[in-house]
């Protein structure tokens, strides 16, 4: 599937999202020859309605000035995504209204049906249940994008592969992108759990030569890491610049309660990151 319509989160509240994640966003929708939309999510707290609060602490006040200062973050990002996006590749620019004293999935995830694909920059705030809120109500592949992918470009691809079915869903969303990287490679981690039943890697080696994608693949051992964790450390020793996998292969209350690959990911993400659910 190629990438044609694009959108990215970004956040007025508590901590702004940065400029990079534009500019970041901003040369990948150039490489991928999309158009950029942009979701501003602002944080509209509501009041209390709490006597002896507003008597001791001006609760009333205080929230006032939060909500203040969400609107006011929210409009310098949509100014510079105004300003740092030309014309020709500009979409939408969304500004989403979100309840509630931290900024909530639901709202962004319903208007990103309508996208090809989410980014979501992964910069220094709390993020883990958002992410796991909208990898899976969008329905859409989603990108984690960190402020290293300056130029837009994954040269050299991961896909993390345990033939199930998340996994083959992820592979045939990323396929433009593995289509424009130098290398491509199909990591499957041993000694987790049982892939017997599973495709073998090399049924996906033989789907991606019918793309014109040269792929090669690897069996890494888990090593007492769970697989997101051994799939990242592969990665950074590797010099990859993008990790596509399949997000929740388990249930979502069991692998987010319990742990698993996604939850690793999600919470600590070291590079881009391409999932779908």
């Amino acid at each position: 599937m190629a990438f044609r319509d694009i959108i990215l989160q970004m956040n007025s509240y508590p901590e702004p999202t940065p400029a990079w994640a534009v500019d970041n966003a901003a040369a990948l929708a150039s490489k991928l020859g999309a158009k950029l939309s942009v979701g501003v999510c602002q944080v509209h707290i509501p009041p209390v309605s709490n006597w002896l609060a507003n008597q001791l602490i001006n609760a009333a006040g205080m929230i006032a000035a939060e909500n203040q200062k969400s609107a006011e973050n929210a409009k310098a990002l949509l100014s510079h995504f105004s300003a740092a996006v030309d014309e020709g590749m500009r979409g939408e620019a969304l500004l989403v209204e979100c309840t509630g004293m931290m900024t909530t999935y639901w709202q962004l995830a319903r208007r990103a049906r309508a996208y090809d694909l989410l980014v979501v920059p992964v910069y220094g705030h709390e993020r883990a249940l958002s992410l796991e809120g909208l990898t899976f109500e969008t329905g859409r592949p989603l990108l984690l994008l960190t402020q290293g992918a300056q130029n837009g470009q994954f040269d050299h691809v991961v896909v993390g592969w345990d033939g199930s079915a998340t996994a083959t869903r992820a592979l045939a969303d990323s396929l433009c992108i593995c289509a424009a990287a130098k290398t491509v490679k199909i990591i499957v981690i041993t000694g987790e759990k049982d892939l017997t039943p599973t495709t073998p890697a090399s049924d996906v080696i033989r789907h991606l030569g019918r793309h014109g994608i040269a792929a090669q693949a690897i069996e890494i051992p888990a090593a007492e890491r769970d697989a997101g964790q051994a799939l990242q450390a592969y990665c950074m020793e590797a010099g990859s610049d993008l990790l596509v996998m399949g997000a929740y292969g388990h249930s979502r209350v069991r692998e987010f309660v319990l742990g698993g690959a996604t939850k690793s990911v999600l919470e600590h993400p070291t590079l881009p990151i391409f999932l779908s659910h």
